[in-house]
């Protein structure tokens, strides 16, 4: 087994930043090669990160001997080009969330990478690399829970809109065309993909979404914004499970986030991750809380590897990444559902 991948980076946006914080870190990680299509800011992210090679191309990029993975960090409606282009030229992916903008461009970019026997993995599920989110899945499958029946997840950002509140360089967030929607696209594929996790990565069967623009002071001139700022979303599954989602890039909230698993015979609470389940002497009086034991917080990686980290280890020992694109498919499937659900006022079939 070879020592180190060698990594080219496809886009140099903001979270390319974050995967080069990361990627730098890792021994077993050699980023190679950079491209972008604008060729100035390719050449600025080269020389901050001390990257030998920047491509005037992707066709020279994927020609390299030495790229064996390519990591696709462009903005959303840019994904599938490139991470197809990759696959067939015999490179492993990993490729940013969202995973596409639709379901087609999704399964397209799934069945390539079943098809050529490369790795495609997706960063929509970055919180299953987390200490809690492991060790609760851990157990879920496990059977410690019981039957996990439902996943209720509240997470309220008071002001932090991308291209308005933060990250204010970044402007295609408020677009739709470019972004595929707000907070619910954006955010919201994390919380997705998590919950699907832990219960089990059943089928969606149906998906009901209201979402809400206009939560704060608007995009100053010139920008424009048409992508929704709250987003509720509950959906069922074939398996008789179901989960709530609550997301917001701004509300006037805070203290309230949550996410909670029921089980049968037990629960999960996090942040802590706890443990709940009917106290053993009367469970009609008494309820066991037991904190799990953890000298980390819960989204720590340590040990582990981020979803980048984790990328490179898997492909190097020859398996399959932690984040594969078959459920990043049906996160992708949800998302879509939703987004129509929101547009109709109506529940969206799905299985």
């Amino acid at each position: 087994m070879p020592d180190q991948l060698g990594v080219a980076i496809v886009g140099t946006g903001t979270i390319a930043n974050s995967h080069l914080r990361s990627l730098s870190q890792h021994q077993p990680a050699k980023v190679v090669a950079v491209y972008d299509v604008i060729g100035d800011l390719a050449r600025k992210f080269a020389d901050r990160w001390n990257i030998p090679h920047v491509t005037s191309s992707l066709e020279d990029l994927l020609d390299r001997k030495d790229v064996d993975a390519v990591i696709v960090s462009t903005p959303p409606h840019a994904h599938k080009e490139p991470t197809i282009a990759a696959l067939e030229s015999g490179k492993h992916v990993l490729c940013e969330k969202p995973f596409a903008l639709d379901p087609d461009e999704a399964e397209e970019m799934t069945q390539t990478a079943e098809r050529t026997g490369k790795y495609l993995a997706v960063c929509s599920a970055r919180r299953r690399c987390g200490a809690a989110m492991r060790r609760s899945q851990e157990m879920a499958a496990a059977g410690q829970l019981g039957e996990v029946y439902y996943v209720r997840d509240s997470q309220f950002r008071v002001r932090g809109r991308p291209g308005i509140d933060i990250l204010k360089d970044t402007h295609w967030f408020l677009d739709s065309r470019r972004a595929g929607g707000g907070a619910l696209i954006d955010i919201g594929v994390y919380e997705i993909d998590a919950m699907l996790w832990l219960l089990g990565n059943p089928t969606v069967r149906t998906v009901l979404c209201q979402t809400k623009m206009g939560i704060g002071e608007p995009a100053p001139a010139p920008l424009k914004q048409d992508v929704e700022d709250h987003a509720v979303v509950f959906f069922t599954c074939t398996n008789g499970s179901a989960g709530t989602l609550e997301i917001t890039w701004s509300s006037n909230i805070s203290g309230a986030n949550a996410f909670l698993v029921f089980g049968t015979t037990g629960g999960l609470r996090f942040n802590p991750l706890t443990y709940v389940e009917p106290g053993r002497i009367d469970p009609r009086r008494a309820v066991e809380e037991r904190v799990m034991p953890a000298n980390v917080e819960d989204g720590s990686t340590q040990g582990f590897g981020d979803v980048s980290q984790q990328f490179v280890d898997a492909i190097l020992a020859r398996r399959q990444p932690y984040t594969p694109a078959r459920d990043a498919l049906e996160v992708t499937r949800v998302m879509h559902a939703a987004y129509e659900s929101a547009r109709t006022g109506q529940a969206v079939q799905l299985a």
